[in-house]
């Protein structure tokens, strides 16, 4: 395969789009030459495409790389002189930060992870531990980056001891490991020896260490009534007997990418102490919590450890969130529920504090310092994901206590201060990822201060001695993840620049600008707006961004998937509405598309597109393409089949979108979905909610060129939706292509498939907009 062949992969220089006429000339040459070499040649090239003016490259396939050729993407960028426009590749190459954690007695230092991909192709990745001296700024790479190990999921033990998860181990599974930090690390020369602690024959996916170093609690995926051991010896006699049959008696058969085969996450608790040679070890057997019953801890498909389990003041207590994965009822229920177990008793025994609440309880954090205060959040509404979360107090045997119920904001993430008199509080707020800050909690009178209002804020690690001060991950439209210090409203500034030699290198939009218009119900909707990198002199094709969720925004946020910047980057301007039903704009937003899916974000849709061409007169109306995924997909079918809409647009783009919400709601998996949104009916119970907007019964009104693409491995919207599309589109004689993605869910997260995603997708919108 040649350069030219692979330039849109690997090549660092993005083609002005200035120049785009001159390539697509030499495109187009190369073409007919390469149609004369074809028609004599044997194999037989099959694409799934209709109509299609030209044909994008075929992406290369991975090549070898090995485990010594490192250099980090600031390295790389040094050495070249040119500066490009920002791409895909570009993005992907960014390093990616996260869980900052604040030294937990001084706070003077702070350790981080760092996810490097292979540069400059991108073939591997490695996720190390790094360190940084808040006096100084010098920064140490602890662990070694090796391509294919990923260090994970880290907690200080004590001054000088780091425990986290890596598959370092020789047999690549992921364990506990134990890094013993030097008095100075300011003069570490080397990369530190991490020491394995576990070497189980399965994975440990999720770690919890108590503030004492006393107890962990980790979790592997187990048969629910056999060990670890056992459900090995298990796995591997089904390995040799060749079956392969499912079996399923109840629901949920798969559940986001995989399917429901009977192992379960369990948490298992075991004690720790250091031996002679300071290295921690087990001095208990690991008892597994959860033994017995056949459900997860932490949650799936989402749910992590940090979030859902915690351990008391005195480490002696443990809480853990668990779904009732017993009877079918799982798959149409939101309900979670909080359990806490004593730890000083010989048999653990599971204790259920929220089972009065049938919706979602969950996200448990014990007080630092109170050894019977506990707060959480909860919804109150069975049934319906996007329910408020609110703040749960427990204090005891008192009565329970609902924090801020008057607040109209939905909780993210709680945090509590080193002296347990105050939370720092995680919230969406008008596309905004903000934190807050709330003391005196049982007062009514006290209302949180908000300290971070901009961008999207979490991860924060609170400092030990200076409560008002901490660290946290920062991201947004113009710029990506940064580990940031807060000293006070008036101090804060980013700590980490491990990307800058990168973004030295690139042309990106330096604007990312909300506007507002009079939407549907004559109420205010808010969206986005993003220039071209290229400036705003000359007109402009549209990019219009449509979200997934619904129950969702597009935050001022940095994303490695849908990236305005790789849009803005190839010339177009980029809008972006968050619609009736989106989330932090207040519940009674959110909650206004129960039943309205094809009306009241339709008309906000086309309200924002007259709103923002009236707005930035720049942009060309003549050449606009609307891109969508998930309900965005959906809703990219529904303005497929209504005129008034479909005709603003030269050509569609749709991922993993709806397209027949009958068969929806009997193939997707998490049925309350459906459900809810249907106007919390079933289908079998009121089929006409269901076809009231349902895009297949609009399909003899189709008229525009489409994009169609589907993961193989997406059960949220199973891959018959987007084959139905592309079916009816072709049954139509409309220009259509199918990107198929075998092994991708309702996300699309493989490095080289991501890349190919938006080779295809700017293909698509170039080629509808020339």
């Amino acid at each position: 395969m040649s350069a030219t062949d692979t330039d849109y992969l690997i090549r660092d220089g993005t083609a002005d789009p200035e120049t785009k006429s001159k390539l697509k000339k030499f495109v187009i040459l190369s073409v007919i030459f390469l149609l004369g070499v074809a028609i004599g040649s044997i194999p037989v090239y099959v694409y799934y495409t209709h109509r299609s003016h030209s044909n994008p490259p075929n992406p290369p396939t991975p090549s070898a790389w090995n485990s010594s050729d490192y250099q980090s993407n600031s390295d790389y960028y040094e050495k070249l002189v040119t500066v490009d426009y920002f791409n895909q590749t570009h993005n992907l190459r960014l390093d990616r930060l996260s869980s900052p954690c604040l030294h937990p007695s001084d706070g003077q230092s702070v350790i981080y992870l760092r996810k490097q991909y292979h540069m400059p192709d991108l073939n591997g990745s490695t996720t190390t531990l790094h360190w940084m001296d808040l006096q100084t700024n010098q920064t140490k790479q602890l662990t070694q980056p090796i391509w294919g190990i990923e260090d994970q999921q880290l907690f200080w033990i004590d001054a000088k001891t780091i425990v986290f998860l890596s598959n370092r181990a020789t047999s690549r599974l992921t364990q506990i490991f134990q890094l013993n930090l030097p008095e100075s690390l300011l003069n570490l020369r080397d990369y530190l020896e991490p020491i394995q602690i576990t070497d189980y024959p399965l994975d440990i996916d999720n770690l919890l260490v108590n503030r004492q170093g006393t107890r962990l609690a980790f979790s592997c995926q187990v048969y629910s009534n056999l060990t670890i051991e056992e459900t090995n010896y298990r796995m591997k006699n089904e390995t040799k007997t060749g079956e392969n049959v499912y079996k399923f008696d109840k629901l949920f058969i798969r559940h986001w990418d995989q399917f429901m085969l009977g192992r379960r996450h369990h948490p298992f608790i075991v004690s720790l102490q250091r031996n002679s040679k300071s290295i921690f070890e087990f001095s208990s057997k690991p008892q597994d919590v959860l033994f017995g019953i056949d459900s997860d801890s932490p949650t799936r498909p989402f749910g992590d450890a940090k979030a859902q389990w915690s351990f008391s003041a005195s480490g002696n207590s443990f809480a853990y969130t668990r779904q009732h994965d017993e009877t079918s009822a799982v798959a149409w229920s939101t309900n979670l529920d909080i359990y806490t177990v004593d730890l000083t008793t010989m048999n653990y025994i599971s204790v259920c504090v929220t089972c009065d609440n049938v919706a979602a309880d969950t996200d448990p954090k014990y007080s630092p310092v109170e050894e019977h205060v506990l707060v959480y959040r909860a919804q109150s509404v069975p049934g319906y994901e996007s329910d408020q979360f609110k703040i749960k107090l427990i204090n005891g045997s008192n009565p329970r206590m609902t924090i801020l119920n008057n607040w109209d904001r939905s909780v993210n993430g709680l945090v509590w201060a080193k002296d347990g008199q105050s939370l720092f509080i995680e919230v969406g707020e008008e596309a905004e990822n903000v934190i807050y800050k709330l003391s005196a909690l049982t007062s009514t009178s006290t209302a949180p201060l908000r300290l971070l209002s901009t961008g999207s804020s979490r991860d924060i690690s609170i400092h030990p001695l200076n409560l008002d001060m901490f660290v946290y991950t920062y991201d947004s439209i113009i710029e990506p993840s940064n580990i940031y210090l807060f000293s006070s409203p008036i101090s804060i500034r980013s700590l980490t620049t491990h990307n800058e030699k990168l973004l030295s290198k690139v042309r990106m939009s330096k604007v990312a600008e909300k506007f507002s218009f009079v939407g549907a119900k004559n109420e205010t909707v808010w969206g986005w707006h993003i220039p071209p990198a290229n400036g705003t002199n000359q007109k402009a094709p549209l990019a219009f961004l449509i979200h997934g969720g619904p129950q969702n925004s597009w935050y001022n946020a940095w994303s490695y998937r849908w990236n305005y910047q790789v849009f803005s980057s190839q010339g177009y301007a980029v809008i972006a509405i968050n619609f009736h039903g989106s989330d932090s704009y207040g519940q009674n937003f959110t909650d206004s598309i129960t039943g309205e899916y094809g009306t009241l974000p339709f008309e906000d849709l086309q309200l924002g597109l007259t709103a923002a061409l009236k707005q930035f007169s720049y942009i060309d109306g003549n050449r606009s393409i609307a891109l969508g995924a998930s309900y965005g997909g959906y809703m990219i079918n529904w303005i497929a089949g209504h005129p008034e809409m479909s005709q603003r647009f030269r050509a569609l783009v749709n991922h993993d979108g709806l397209f027949d919400m009958r068969a929806m709601a009997y193939s997707t998996e998490e049925l309350w979905f459906a459900e809810h949104d249907a106007g919390n009916v079933t289908q079998f119970q009121n089929p006409e909610a269901y076809e009231k907007f349902n895009p297949v019964n609009y399909v003899a009104n189709w008229t525009q060129p489409m994009l169609v693409i589907h993961g193989g491995h997406d059960y949220r919207v199973p891959d018959a939706q987007g084959i139905s599309t592309f079916t009816a589109l072709q049954r139509r004689g409309i220009p259509s292509r199918l990107l198929y993605l075998p092994n991708e869910n309702h996300w699309t997260a493989n490095p080289f498939n991501s890349i190919v995603w938006y080779h295809e997708v700017l293909h698509w919108m170039n080629q509808w907009t020339s």
